[in-house]
């Protein structure tokens, strides 16, 4: 019985293809990580990479190669949708639902105010991790939410800041 569809790359099935994925799964899961995808969402992105590297119509001339480049456009891909997701998580409105408290003092709220007027000149992401800490989210935390690194949460954090003593 002959199979239907698109002919399967040399070695993308049988013995061939768990070879390659057990040499190269590694590779592609640090590629990832270099390009700033989150430890959780490396694993994935590299199990589509060769996902997509089964379902090509023919055999590229070099896998490894082939892999590492479809690994870099996923991983920009999945950057885009990051910095999107973070973006949307800081329109203006979020922002001031979250931020402000009935219960203080009518001069609390008036320099709230004034402080979330600066906010919301931020760049999103600083935006997005000063609202977090407002909110009350742990470095480790924040990180997670927006899906980057500590440090990079921590600078984030640290710029936001400085912008709003600077009056940005």
């Amino acid at each position: 019985m002959q199979r239907k569809g698109p002919e399967r790359p040399t070695g993308a099935s049988g013995a061939g293809f768990v070879r390659l994925f057990a040499r190269e799964r590694p590779r592609i899961v640090a590629k990832l990580r270099r390009l700033g995808v989150h430890e959780a969402d490396a694993d994935e992105l590299a199990q589509r990479v060769f996902l997509q590297y089964a379902q090509l119509s023919g055999a590229p001339r070099n896998p490894a190669e082939w892999l590492l480049r479809t690994a870099w456009f996923l991983a920009m891909n999945w950057r885009r949708l990051t910095r999107h997701k973070v973006e949307v998580l800081m329109s203006g409105r979020d922002l001031q639902r979250h931020a402000l408290d009935p219960s203080s003092s009518p001069e609390e709220r008036a320099a709230l105010g004034e402080w979330l007027d600066r906010a919301e000149r931020l760049p999103p992401v600083e935006g997005a991790a000063l609202r977090l800490h407002l909110e009350g989210y742990s470095i480790e935390q924040m990180a997670r939410r927006l899906e980057t690194s500590r440090a990079t949460a921590w600078k984030r954090l640290t710029s936001a800041r400085k912008a709003l003593v600077r009056g940005r």
